[in-house]
């Protein structure tokens, strides 16, 4: 049944943007010289050029990263040898990035003072829904989600990849089919978001219902970049949506809904999580929601008893734990990093 039109929460208006930026800040330009004798280092670093396959323009530009990756390794390594930690940090993708560069990169560049289309009122989860849920859950483990994929360097899409890994889940719980949708589609034809720019969730799956579905992403394959609609192959559905809901703020809420399919969420992503390797994650974030991801699971770590909310991120995966992240569970209303505040999925 269709969800009546109403008022919007503030959270329900972000806009989230994710994509890569590598220019160096005028500060990190200006960065000291490299120590020449610190050659064990050095070689670290070309190791982790290699590994990820990263090269600079001009020398300068090489011994400037040099020195942030240096500092960022030193800081992951103070971090992790204080101990006391549920989680731990370690070098990835980003480790030639700035704290202040990876924060640029994810931060909320822009609101609206609507949903586009209409705002939807969030709909209680008493509706249809059973209130008791199990102590875990793990849609991976039902065969409900795709593999990690990679939004890129180059493409602020994180909601359309949240978007597409919603409706997969759903379509593939409701139908016994899991198909990899198309997030390009969405990139290039949804008009009510901004592509590589900036996007929200809600409006993709208001976006799916209009057009009668999503493609998929063999069909029209991930570009990381926003091109002209290809309005041929955005006709040939390979999943449809109803409907969505806008979940109440809550972990408890939360919890209800992701026992039942997974759900799109928002969390501020930065500080320490640049660098997350592993284990729950406890450290220190807010509510400054600047991320989509999508919540796939719960449960509890099996050496500490910490609970914890399963994240699937689109960074690939060498970034986490194969892509993926934990992240602490009941530590209040809102949730770590905002976690609980701003959550929807997709009626099949």
């Amino acid at each position: 049944m269709a969800l009546s039109i109403g008022a919007t929460s503030v959270l329900a208006l972000i806009l989230f943007t994710c994509g890569l930026v590598f220019a160096a800040s005028p500060a990190e330009a200006a960065g000291d010289s490299v120590d020449a004798g610190d050659k064990l280092m050095m070689d670290r670093f070309l190791r982790w050029q290699a590994a990820y396959n990263r090269s600079y323009p001009t020398a300068e530009e090489k011994q400037q990263r040099f020195e942030v990756y240096r500092r960022n390794i030193e800081y992951i390594e103070a971090t992790n040898r204080a101990g006391n930690l549920t989680y731990q940090l370690g070098e990835n993708q980003f480790t030639d990035l700035t704290e202040e560069e990876f924060l640029d990169m994810y931060a909320m560049k822009g609101m609206t003072g609507r949903v586009h289309g209409g705002a939807r009122a969030n709909a209680s989860l008493s509706e249809g829904v059973a209130v008791d849920a199990p102590t875990s859950v793990d849609w991976r483990s039902n065969g409900a989600v795709t593999p990690i994929k990679n939004q890129g360097p180059s493409c602020s899409s994180c909601w359309a990849f949240v978007t597409a890994a919603t409706i997969e889940s759903i379509t593939k719980i409701k139908t016994g089919k899991l198909v990899s949708l198309s997030e390009q589609e969405l990139i290039d034809c949804d008009p009510y978001d901004g592509g590589c720019n900036l996007g929200y969730f809600v409006n993709g799956y208001r976006w799916v219902i209009q057009n009668g579905g999503l493609t998929t992403e063999a069909n029209y394959p991930y570009q990381a970049r926003r091109n002209y609609c290809s309005r041929s192959k955005a006709a040939n559905h390979a999943a449809k949506i109803s409907d969505y809901v806008q979940v109440p703020a809550g972990e408890a809420e939360l919890q209800r809904a992701v026992a039942q399919q997974p759900v799109a969420a928002a969390i501020e992503m930065g500080g320490s999580l640049q660098f997350y390797s592993g284990g729950v994650f406890s450290g220190q974030c807010g509510t400054r929601m600047n991320h989509a991801i999508t919540v796939v699971g719960y449960g509890a770590d099996a050496s500490t008893g910490l609970k914890y909310w399963i994240v699937k991120n689109s960074w690939g995966q060498s970034w986490g734990e194969r892509g993926y992240l934990r992240m602490r569970r009941d530590v209040g209303r809102g949730g770590m990093c905002g976690i609980a505040l701003d959550l929807a999925y997709p009626v099949v």
